[in-house]
């Protein structure tokens, strides 16, 4: 991997890491470069590494090629929409991060506050959400993986460290992509013929605390907040985005993640 840094006294000790690969439909370096610019408005002391396509604004570029193809269906004003969906590297985030502490993060989350660098504060060597909060319904929800009693993780934030811990956290979550179809059909969750790591980390959560389906170990204490497919980006400031919906516009002033990726386009 080459490394392509500009600036010249990075922290190693911690830095947000995000994948970025362009694909046939969607400019991911668009959407990237947008999260980037936020997060060194709100975090300007903690140093943002991109693996896959360059994002001007990056402290640290990470090439990498040969990224596992996934596909992803979803509706998006009464209409079905198909894309291909590069996200298969995250189960490797440990081996390719120049941090001793990072935070992984979906380009499409966009932060509008320092909230996210409390989880550099933290002596967890995992932390991921299990709730979230849909900003078009005011509501905060958990979903159980499949057919269990086991709550759903989410990978679109995952905060690591290299410990131990760590290390087996991504081992089993490399083994679980692997093996993908047999977790699918054990924990009874629809094939929708996405692989989903979200799924992926739910299954590891469970395996290294003992199948506690309760248990609160490695979680971030808040949830974690999102726009769904049914809202329309009208504008990204830096200190506020405008969402609408068939009914009103919001003014988000909070940490978000935006699915309907297209109209940030």
């Amino acid at each position: 991997m080459n490394y392509t840094m500009n600036t010249k006294n990075l922290q190693h000790d911690r830095g947000f890491l995000i994948y970025n690969f362009n694909t046939d439909s969607v400019n991911y370096s668009k959407i990237t470069s947008i999260c980037i610019k936020h997060l060194k408005h709100y975090m300007p002391d903690i140093p943002v590494a991109v693996c896959g396509d360059h994002v001007e604004g990056c402290d640290i570029h990470i090439s990498k090629q040969d990224v596992k193809h996934n596909q992803r269906t979803y509706i998006h004003k009464g209409k079905r929409q198909e894309e291909t969906w590069l996200n298969l590297t995250r189960d490797l985030s440990l081996d390719i991060t120049p941090f001793d502490s990072t935070v992984l993060l979906d380009s499409d989350f966009f932060v509008l506050s320092n909230q996210l660098a409390l989880l550099f504060d933290s002596d967890s060597p995992i932390l991921l959400h299990d709730s979230v909060y849909n900003i078009k319904e005011d509501h905060i929800s958990k979903s159980y993986l499949g057919k269990t009693t086991i709550m759903k993780k989410w990978a679109t934030i995952v905060k690591f460290d290299h410990s131990k811990v760590a290390e087996n956290f991504f081992n089993l979550w490399q083994q679980t992509l692997k093996n993908y179809e047999y977790y699918m059909k054990l924990y009874g969750w629809k094939n929708d013929g996405t692989v989903w790591n979200d799924n992926a980390v739910s299954v590891v959560h469970s395996q290294i605390t003992n199948y506690d389906s309760m248990s609160k170990q490695f979680i971030i204490p808040w949830p974690q907040c999102f726009a769904n497919f049914q809202c329309d980006i009208e504008s990204v400031d830096m200190d506020c985005i405008k969402i609408k919906d068939q009914k009103s516009t919001m003014h988000i002033k909070q940490d978000v993640h935006v699915l309907n990726k297209q109209e940030l386009l």
